[in-house]
């Protein structure tokens, strides 16, 4: 609610408070928690479903509008899981979705608040009720309006109203939608209009009986006459503004605990406001009406979190009268009052705070205590700079928020269009189609006496393409059988040389051993020869073995190491790569070929460098990898 104070200050009060403002305070605490406890306890009693369900969702709007944010999300994801027991998709999960945007948009998570809009809608479109939609659309334009996308924001509040179809049974609804129009028109300076919307949201909130936001209507309609005031400058406008807001404040007193104890001393605060600006303080009798006004917003106020801004407009007041008084002691107090508790806060509200120090300054440089003076300038700078941060910031966010939405709405348009050209294409193609098959009709028509002649010729050219397709499969199947026979008669003839390699490897391993019988005949005794004999059974078995084994290699063995090889391989290299690759050691090879086995090693060493390989890689893995 707007307070029409131009200084609006927040303190708390001062020492001389009576006994009986004191007993009215308590009244009003007691009063204020009556409203919620009797919700609680219609929660607890309640059987219905759908009406356990309105109680939790009038619970989550109280807290939300006491800025009590987690009491309110705590109780609105009740009344979400309440309302999904009965059905994923009815009207009951569209208002839980549109409580939790607006606690959201309050706390100004956009993105989360948006979340929850989205969700709204795609509850609402699965319904045939169009008060659903009524419920997104406005949830949508609370979050719009939030983030300054205000002609966007009355767009969709227009479009909430033609949703309901009867506006007096969702009076609450219509009466929110009146009232951020009204404030939207008030932004715009629209007077006139925003007057119009304000009447309009009284005349709903009476058929509502929400009190606190028939309490609103009535400071929204007391705003509009300021306006009109202003222009006019009339007593009768401005007695009409001060019984709007007695209208509104005899709510609080007549209906406890319904009106919210910050609209109220808001309404008290307002009312000492005009009579500070609009009328004569010279006369004790307004100022007394003032310092009346300003008592009760601070008894209302009083232990209330989050409320300190209405605590220091309070004590402002009191200390401009003080101050048209010439007490500066006293406005100095209150002023002092106001300024400790505003920077006790974590997060101050800055306005005021700046507000109370330039009343401060004021004061001080009356009293020619310059110095103090110059303190509190330089702490209005210091919260300025604060101030000037906390809406930049503020501001970037809504504005990325407004960003982002646009984004996001840039791209359901796309997709949106996407989707109707694809429609459009498919209704085109639907369209040939059909022009096809009224043209192929006609075809079949005219060529009806031709259908005899067109199948026997047709079935003709069938069996011709049988016959060449025969042919054509025998053909195939003759060119592989006989690649097939070539491929067998290459590897066998592979076969045949391996086997003569190892024959060859064979025969010289023979005539080497009978080389040495001979030797030995002429100069060893039998016994050794013996000895030989046994030995080279043993190598007969061994080189069957190798024998075998080298007749089961991979048939382009041999061919394949000379390709890679980059020094001509001679036989014995040959025997030593075949010996290698079956995996036999340095010694058995040694035996095979009745040498040292040094030699077996430089042989090794030989072929790496014929193959041009470094010292590090594997001679036996690279002639496992080749074949």
């Amino acid at each position: 609610m707007l307070s029409v104070y131009e200084v609006p200050y927040i303190c708390s009060m001062g020492k001389g408070i009576s006994l009986a403002v004191a007993i009215l305070f308590s009244v009003i605490v007691q009063a204020q928690n009556t409203y919620i406890d009797s919700l609680r306890k219609v929660l607890r009693q309640a059987t219905d479903i759908k009406e356990q369900i309105l109680v939790q969702q009038q619970m989550a709007d109280w807290y939300r509008s006491s800025e009590q944010y987690t009491e309110a999300v705590t109780v609105a994801k009740q009344s979400l899981e309440t309302a999904l027991k009965i059905s994923s998709n009815n009207l009951e999960v569209v208002k839980a979705y549109w409580i939790l945007s607006n606690i959201y948009t309050n706390m100004e998570d956009f993105e989360v608040a948006r979340t929850y809009v989205d969700r709204a809608y795609f509850v609402a479109e699965t319904q045939s009720d169009s008060l659903s939609f009524a419920y997104a659309l406005y949830a949508e334009a609370m979050l719009q309006n939030t983030i300054f996308n205000t002609d966007i924001s009355v767009k969709l509040l227009h479009q909430a109203l033609a949703k309901i179809e009867h506006p007096e049974q969702e009076a609450a609804l219509v009466t929110r939608i009146y009232y951020l129009l009204y404030g939207v028109y008030v932004d715009w300076n629209e007077a006139d209009k925003a007057m119009a919307y304000a009447d309009k949201a009284i005349a709903y909130a009476k058929l509502s009986g929400n009190k606190n936001l028939l309490a609103n209507a009535y400071s929204a309609r007391a705003v509009c006459y300021t306006y009109r005031y202003e222009e006019r400058k009339e007593q009768g406008i401005l007695d009409t503004i001060m019984n709007v807001l007695d209208e509104a404040i005899v709510l609080y007193q007549r209906y406890p605990g319904q009106v919210l104890q910050n609209t109220y001393s808001l309404l008290r605060v307002n009312k000492a406001s005009y009579y500070l600006k609009y009328y004569n303080i010279e006369r004790a009798g307004i100022r007394q009406q003032i310092r009346s006004e300003v008592t009760e917003a601070l008894q209302a106020s009083k232990n209330i979190e989050g409320n300190e801004s209405v605590l220091a407009s309070g004590y402002g007041i009191l200390s401009e009268l003080d101050i048209h008084e010439n007490n500066l002691q006293g406005a100095e107090s209150n002023l002092l009052l106001a300024y400790t508790m505003m920077v006790q806060k974590k997060k101050p509200y800055y306005y005021t705070l700046i507000n109370v120090l330039n009343s401060l300054v004021k004061v001080s440089i009356n009293k020619r205590n310059y110095q103090q003076a110059l303190h509190y300038q330089q702490e209005i700078a210091h919260y300025s700079n604060l101030l000037f941060n906390e809406e930049s910031a503020s501001n970037t966010k809504r504005l990325e928020a407004q960003f982002d939405f646009k984004k996001k709405e840039q791209e359901i348009q796309r997709l949106t269009d996407q989707a109707e050209s694809h429609r459009r294409h498919k209704a085109l193609l639907i369209g040939l189609i059909g022009i096809g098959l009224l043209g192929a009709f006609f075809m079949f028509r005219s060529y009806h006496f031709n259908l005899r002649y067109s199948l026997a010729r047709e079935k003709q050219l069938a069996s011709e393409n049988n016959e060449t397709a025969l042919q054509v499969k025998y053909e195939k199947e003759e060119k592989a059988r006989l690649k097939a026979e070539q491929e067998l008669l290459a590897l066998q003839q592979q076969k045949l040389q391996d086997e003569i390699m190892a024959s060859q490897l064979q025969l010289q391993h023979k005539s080497n051993v009978l080389h040495q019988l001979k030797e030995k005949f002429i100069k060893e005794e039998p016994a050794n020869i013996r000895q030989l004999f046994r030995e080279e059974s043993v190598m007969d078995n061994d080189f069957e073995k190798v024998k075998f084994h080298i007749q089961e290699l991979h048939p382009n063995f041999f061919r394949n190491i000379g390709e890679h090889a980059k020094q001509k391989l001679t036989a014995m290299d040959q025997k030593y790569c075949a010996y290698l690759y079956l995996g036999m050691e340095t010694k058995q090879i040694a035996q095979l070929l009745h040498v040292e086995p040094k030699s077996v090693r430089m042989a090794r060493y030989r072929l790496k460098q014929k193959f041009d390989l470094d010292a590090e890689t594997d001679l036996l893995s690279y002639l496992k990898k080749m074949v």
